[in-house]
């Protein structure tokens, strides 16, 4: 019989082996020195007092499984779009780049890597043992005529990735990410997403994330962003039985725009956590956050985000707002929005409702001779329609709201 370690987050580490790749040997040093002494974060910590990792260090994971090119394409959502496909330890990259888009495997780019930032064990272990991902650079000036769709198919195993954007002085660029895990495998994956905005750069990042059953889906994104730039990430949580996403965003240029959106879906014993930063760190800067979610069954939610906004951060614009519908006497949705200002001519405001339907909208749209099920399901479409108008690919949207209307039964 195996026998486990008392810490459980050696054991969980025991198979895990390092890569050669390009991470500088300080930062490495810096995951190390962070990792000295380290368990499971448990619900003392304040970044997991709503979630439990027992379920995490408990599982055995699957052999990990190779699927072909032709099993991957399976999961394309978009035709039209430069697609790089991730499995495990394969990719495959598209051939019909446009003249300013370059990408390459990770371990062959010149990628400057941010400061050390550990919010969590999980964050250091990527430092140590990430296996694999790409760095996508868009030239300045360069506007892509198509997205360009990142496909990661999970199949067993554990595994770390490391994806790093650099977009260009006055680039434009629309990147969908989408989490695919397969069926009745038990598998692990946190992905690290670091983002360089330049000056007056438009960026949408879109994060489509449907994972099944069995599989630990953790990402953190991390960004810097400077003067007149747009940038977004759009988070919709479809499926997974366990996701946590961490996003941090450095607003360093004034005159920047920036909005971190989310929308998840919750049934059965599912857990999805949303944790966000805002930092202001200079002037006449705005930022929008909008987070959504239905929750049913016995289905966990967890919302906290924190905007900051220093000293020398005056006129800063930032809102913030975190709202739910719970289904079920038995879900949960844990929620605390921040601020923290040092500045004192700013307009901020953050709010955070939970609540069931209204049962005064559902007796009107039943009384005009609707079905309590399809009154119902014309109110949830209503209420997340504000965060999903933020994906502007009408292919993504249709999957989107025919992958909602599968695993709930809702007719959209």
């Amino acid at each position: 019989m195996e026998t486990k370690l008392d810490n459980k987050l050696e054991n969980f580490c025991a198979d895990l082996q390092a890569k050669p790749s390009r991470i500088p040997s300080d930062l490495q040093a810096e995951a190390q020195n962070y990792m000295l002494d380290k368990d499971f974060p448990t619900t003392k910590s304040e970044r997991f007092k709503y979630t439990r990792l027992a379920k995490l260090s408990n599982t055995t994971f699957n052999t990990t499984q190779a699927l072909a090119l032709a099993e991957l394409e399976a999961h394309c959502i978009l035709n039209n779009a430069y697609t790089i496909y991730f499995n495990n330890e394969q990719v495959f990259l598209p051939n019909d780049l446009p003249l300013g888009v370059t990408i390459c495997p990770i371990a062959e780019s010149q990628t400057h890597y941010h400061e050390a930032s550990f919010n969590d064990v999980f964050s250091a272990l990527n430092v140590l043992y990430a296996q694999h991902g790409v760095s996508i650079k868009i030239n300045a000036h360069c506007a892509l005529d198509k997205p360009i769709q990142l496909i990661q198919v999970n199949s067993g195993g554990k595994h770390f990735y490391r994806h790093h954007f650099e977009f260009g002085e006055n680039s434009e660029a629309s990147i969908y990410i989408v989490s695919k895990s397969i069926a009745a495998t038990h598998s692990f994956a946190h992905t690290h997403f670091q983002y360089e905005i330049a000056k007056s750069a438009r960026i949408k990042i879109s994060k489509i994330q449907d994972c099944s059953t069995g599989h630990f889906h953790f990402t953190e994104d991390r960004a810097k962003q400077d003067a007149q730039s747009h940038f977004e990430i759009n988070t919709i949580t479809l499926d997974g039985s366990f996701v946590r996403n961490d996003s941090v965003v450095k607003i360093e240029g004034q005159h920047a725009q920036t909005y971190l959106n989310g929308a998840y879906w919750l049934k059965e014993e599912q857990h999805v956590a949303n944790y966000t930063t805002m930092d202001h760190k200079v002037a006449n800067c705005e930022s929008f956050e909008t987070y959504k979610g239905v929750a049913s069954d016995r289905s966990t939610a967890v919302f906290n985000g924190k905007v900051f906004v220093r000293k020398d951060a005056q006129k800063t614009n930032a809102y913030q707002s975190n709202a739910n519908v719970l289904l079920s006497d038995h879900a949960s949705i844990n929620s605390k929005p921040e601020l923290e200002i040092y500045a004192d001519d700013v307009k901020c405001s953050h709010g955070s409702t939970t609540g069931q339907l209204d049962e005064t909208a559902l007796f009107y749209l039943r009384a005009r001779g609707l079905s309590e099920a399809s009154a119902k399901n014309l109110l949830l479409q209503a209420f997340m329609e504000d965060v999903l108008t933020y994906i502007k690919e009408e292919e993504a949207l249709n999957y989107i709201h025919e992958r909602i209307a599968s695993r709930f039964n809702w007719n959209y």
